[in-house]
Formats: structure tokens, sequence, C-alpha cells
């Protein structure tokens, strides 16, 4: 028997009575899960909806080509149940979930991720920060916490921290001060001021106590998410369905 905590980020019916869900957990990413009659039991059902985040006691089974596991039984931790009430909020919610399954994989050690997976469904439930704020921190954490993050510390020609203007590549993730840069009309470069690069380092590095609890002007705000849309743009290869939905309702 297995034990794992983890975040519930899908969810599957298969066939009349049964459903599979996909949970994020720290110690082996991704972990695909079969619930033999889960459509039916309302004892194992606030605990694998989505959204949940459980402790799963899972039986293991090997077939030919892969690892297969079953639910024993789980119980709550947190249930992250006022995201379900706006939806607005459960949009945005299903986003979150969706960009996790795309970007997370199975079988890897995911505890940052899982730790911002958290943080965000906090802040999203208790109203804590800006939804469209907390999409852009969301967005591009995940990014920068699963190999993507760029060269943010200076300029990659003379290492200088900071200047007037910097330019942002991201696609390849360097950075150049306003010296340094060449216009040659790339079509991924990012214009940055001194209060956006400030911005865009504080998302990239702050510890998570910190990085759900600060806002923005409304300039910062449209700079950051149009910074932060173009970066996962380029990155996950277009837009999620999930993302068009919330952009829809909000």
């Amino acid at each position: 028997m297995l034990t794992l905590k983890g975040l519930v980020i899908r969810e599957s019916d298969r066939g009349e009575a049964s459903k599979s869900i996909s949970i994020l957990t720290a110690e082996r990413g991704i972990v695909n899960v079969f619930i033999r009659g889960g459509k039916k039991s309302s004892k194992n059902a606030s605990p694998s909806a989505l959204f949940a985040y459980s402790v799963f006691c899972l039986e293991e089974k090997k077939n030919v080509s892969q690892q297969v596991y079953y639910l024993n039984s789980c119980e709550s931790v947190k249930l992250f149940y006022n995201i379900r009430l706006d939806a607005v909020k459960m949009a945005l919610g299903m986003y979150f979930c969706e960009l996790l399954g795309y970007i997370a994989t199975e079988e890897t050690v995911s505890d940052e991720v899982l730790r911002l997976a958290l943080n965000t469904l906090y802040s999203l439930d208790t109203d804590r920060m800006d939804m469209e704020l907390l999409r852009a921190v969301f967005e591009f954490r995940l990014l920068c916490e699963t190999g993507f993050r760029p060269a943010l510390l200076g300029c990659a020609e003379c290492m200088k921290s900071e200047s007037d203007m910097m330019y942002l590549d991201i696609a390849s993730g360097s950075m150049l001060c306003q010296n340094c840069y060449e216009d040659k009309g790339e079509q991924n470069i990012v214009e940055a001021d001194r209060t956006m690069l400030y911005t865009i380092r504080f998302v990239a590095l702050a510890e998570y106590d910190r990085l759900f609890s600060f806002k923005l002007s409304p300039k910062y705000l449209s700079q950051l998410t149009s910074f932060t849309s173009r970066f996962m743009r380029y990155h996950v290869r277009g837009e999620l369905k999930t993302l068009r939905f919330y952009k829809m309702l909000k």
C-alpha cells in the first residue's frame, strides 16, 4: 500500500460508475489513480474531487507497460470549497489545474510545484490577491519552477544588474541593458523599466510567504499580465482552452 498527499488536478469518467483522477504529489509528480465506483461512492467523493488536497492510500499494480494505481481510501486535508461557489474563480482554478497537468510530469520530484499550487489555490479561495495578478504570478512562477526561469540577474553582455530599460528575450531567456541592446526587430523582446524588472525578479525569486502578499498599480499589473501571457504562449505553444473560458467569464 502506498500513501501520498496530493492535489487533485483532473477528474475523468470511466464507464457508468468509475472515474480516474490525476493528483499532483511532491514525491512522484503526477500520479494517475483509478477509482472503482467513484461516481457512486459518497465516502470518497469530496476528498477525490477537483481542487481537493487529500491523503490517498493507493494499491499499486503492474501491467506490461506501466504502474497502475487504484484508490483504497482517501481523507481530505483542504478542499478549497469557496472556489466552487464562484463561476469565475472556478474557471481560473480549472485553468491552473490544466496548466499543472500540461507542465508537471510523472515520476518527478515536484515539491516546489505542489507548494506553488496550494498557495495559489489558497489565495484564490480566500480572495487574498486580485485574480489577474494571481494568474500572472502563477503562470510565470510555475514556468520558473519547471526549468524556464530567465537569466534575470543582469545583462548577458556587460553583467550590469539594471538600467533605465532592460530588454528580455523570452525565447532564449537572456537579458540585455539599454547600452548593449541593438534593436533588430526581434519578435520575442520584452521591454522592462526598473519597476517592471523588480516585479519580474520578485515573482521569479521571492519566498512563498511574500509572493502572494503584494499589490501592483493598474499600469504595472497590465504590463505584468502582458509579459506573462507572452511568456506562457511561447513556452506552452498556445493558449489552453480553460484560459479562454476564464477570459470569457471575467
